[in-house]
């Protein structure tokens, strides 16, 4: 679904399945409950966040219904991606979907929160330190990435579903791909050890086959 000249079709069915994975697979939605919502609470009042390679915007559209006081800036390379998500929060004012790259976020300013979902997988190794480091930057109160645990019965278990529930579309091929180059915990908390801290940006293994790096500024 990456390539430029893949089909349309095939990608925009994509992403709305990507939407059912969100729900019902990827732990996404509670994960962003306990940390960005819960923090929210603490901290009343308007604040702001990035979504980094937000696909088809569901994410950020079932934050904005949860918190009102969200204003959102959803970021992705893909035009045709951009277009789609652009379509489905149409309407909600407090949802911006901006065109560009990680390399762009100086432009972009300061967020209380920035929020990343299958993203790091997508980068060369030697990306992913300066990457995070950028997004870091970027964040005033916390930062949440969450991304594929590399492991057989991930593999197994996603390729079962997909089989059975999704058709036409890009994803059964591309999540077994991108579980191939998921991270195991330890990995992954290599490539970051010389952007910050375990105090400051902590890297854990959360059900269901996820790794989450959680980091405070």
């Amino acid at each position: 679904m990456d390539l430029p000249d893949s089909d349309l079709r095939r990608l925009e069915r994509t992403l709305r399945q990507m939407a059912r994975i969100n729900r019902l697979l990827t732990g996404a939605r509670p994960l962003l409950a306990r940390t960005i919502l819960e923090d929210i609470r603490r901290h009343p009042g308007p604040s702001t966040l990035l979504d980094v390679g937000c696909g088809g915007a569901d994410l950020a559209l079932w934050l904005a219904r949860r918190e009102p006081s969200l204003s959102i800036t959803c970021l992705d390379h893909d035009p045709r991606v951009v277009a789609f998500a652009r379509r489905r929060s149409a309407g909600v004012r407090r949802i911006e979907v901006r065109l560009g790259s990680v390399s762009e976020l100086p432009i972009l300013g300061g967020f209380d929160y920035v929020f990343a979902n299958h993203f790091l997988h997508h980068l060369e190794d030697e990306r992913i330190a300066p990457t995070v480091a950028g997004l870091l930057a970027r964040t005033r109160r916390l930062l949440v990435i969450t991304d594929l645990l590399r492991a057989r019965s991930s593999y197994l278990l996603y390729g079962l579903f997909a089989g059975v529930f999704l058709h036409g579309s890009f994803a059964r091929a591309d999540g077994l791909l991108s579980i191939r180059r998921g991270f195991l915990p330890r990995e992954l908390e290599a490539l970051l050890a010389q952007v910050a801290p375990p105090a400051l940006l902590e890297v854990r293994r959360e059900r269901p086959g996820r790794v989450v790096v959680i980091g405070r500024p």
